[in-house]
């Protein structure tokens, strides 16, 4: 039996339902995906928990139309949950364990690895990942494995990503009331980075920058494991309330504005006329037009203020300089035209957009990097539930 997986994120923008499948050989693939503008959710939460649940139920249809016309017919029953926001923090823990004999046994690890999942947090967070980094004995650092080494305390460094229990509480009554189960809740910045980095990236040192509608989040990779997660509320959204309040127009003018018109680079476009006609077929809008350069001024100046603030937390906790792989950026923010030559002028690092490498079936997508979250999520389902021995029939009763 093929295996099968799925995964939902509930965004500021957008509500995605991607379903992946393993095909023979192992390699996975987005069989089918469906995409529709969320109701219900401002800056990456839930307000109204009825409208986000018609948003589910909409993108469910819509994936079940696509099936039909294709002649698939899988039901989906639950969804592993791509989670961004604010809200999502990380913190390195621990874990410790004395060796038993002379030398370090799989019993060993196994302890030290128990050990390192019981990091004690509030009653109103929730974990999503613990990301093991690397181990140490007796002082020495950075080992990768240490079955066989000769020592008597080991240790294992992780780095534990949790979030707004109430939030994630919201998305699965919401998924609930459209007959969708929620699995594991998932960050969307290191889904993103599984999608996207190479091995090679994840050893030299990269940024994954996720730019969201609500907010944006980020992952460092050093050394082959992720040593940062965070997370900020600003995102997408924010430029476009700035360009409709600089201008007066309204949000979907001012959205229409960012996406055909607007550079990150004040004076990129050289070539390109002065001023920029406004969108619309309003009377009341023929024949009035915007700066061109007051409209890059204005989407410059907030995408600075982000990047500024990214800045600071990767020198603060002194990564910027090991990041000699460069900034990878994803999200429907990776669109934005210009946003590479800003994110390579303000952090000084080289940047490109992200495509999913570990997935196939999103050749033909606009824009793959939008995809990078919810790729990565599929990436993490089949990459740790592919081997466990009950996946077939616990699947087969949610799967029809």
């Amino acid at each position: 039996m093929t295996n099968i997986y799925a995964a939902l994120e509930i965004g500021t923008s957008r509500t995605v339902l991607a379903i992946g499948e393993a095909e023979t050989g192992g390699r996975l693939k987005v069989a089918c995906h469906a995409e529709i503008p969320s109701t219900g959710v401002r800056k990456s939460q839930i307000l109204d928990i009825s409208q986000a649940t018609q948003s589910i139920k909409s993108v469910l249809r819509e994936v079940g139309r696509k099936q039909s016309a294709t002649g698939d017919s899988i039901t989906v029953g639950n969804a592993f949950l791509v989670v961004s926001g604010q809200h999502v923090k990380a913190d390195p823990y621990q874990g410790t364990a004395q060796v038993a004999g002379s030398k370090v046994s799989a019993d060993d690890i196994n302890e030290v690895v128990r050990s390192s999942q019981l990091m004690s947090l509030p009653r109103d967070r929730e974990l999503l990942d613990i990301v093991e980094q690397a181990y140490e004995l007796d002082g020495l650092e950075g080992i990768v494995s240490p079955k066989g080494m000769s020592g008597r305390v080991l240790k294992l460094d992780t780095l534990q990503i949790h979030a707004d229990k109430n939030r994630i509480d919201n998305a699965r009554t919401a998924a609930a009331e459209a007959h969708l189960e929620i699995r594991d809740p998932l960050f969307a910045a290191t889904c993103a980075a599984d999608a996207v980095l190479s091995p090679a990236d994840r050893r030299n040192g990269a940024l994954v920058l996720d730019l969201g509608g609500g907010s944006t989040g980020w992952t460092v990779c050093i050394d082959g494991y992720p040593v940062l997660a965070n997370a900020i509320g600003i995102g997408g959204d924010h430029v476009t309330s700035d360009i409709s309040y600089a201008f007066q127009t309204t949000q979907a003018q001012a959205e229409e504005l960012k996406r055909t018109e607007a550079n990150a680079v004040v004076g990129a476009d050289r070539s390109a006329s002065a001023r920029v006609k406004l969108p619309g077929f309003s009377p009341l809008m023929e024949g009035k037009t915007v700066s061109r350069k007051a409209l890059d001024t204005v989407v410059n100046l907030r995408l600075k203020e982000l990047l500024s603030l990214i800045r600071m937390d990767l020198e603060d906790r002194d990564l910027l300089h090991r990041l000699n792989a460069g900034a990878v950026l994803t999200g429907g923010g990776a669109a934005q035209r210009g946003i590479e030559a800003l994110v390579a002028k303000e952090l000084g690092l080289p940047a490109r957009i992200g495509v999913p490498l570990e997935i196939g079936g999103l050749e033909h997508v606009p824009n793959p990097a939008s995809f990078a979250a919810i790729s990565g999520a599929l990436v993490y389902a089949h990459r740790n539930y592919e081997e466990k021995s009950f996946f077939g029939s616990f699947f087969k009763g949610l799967f029809k």
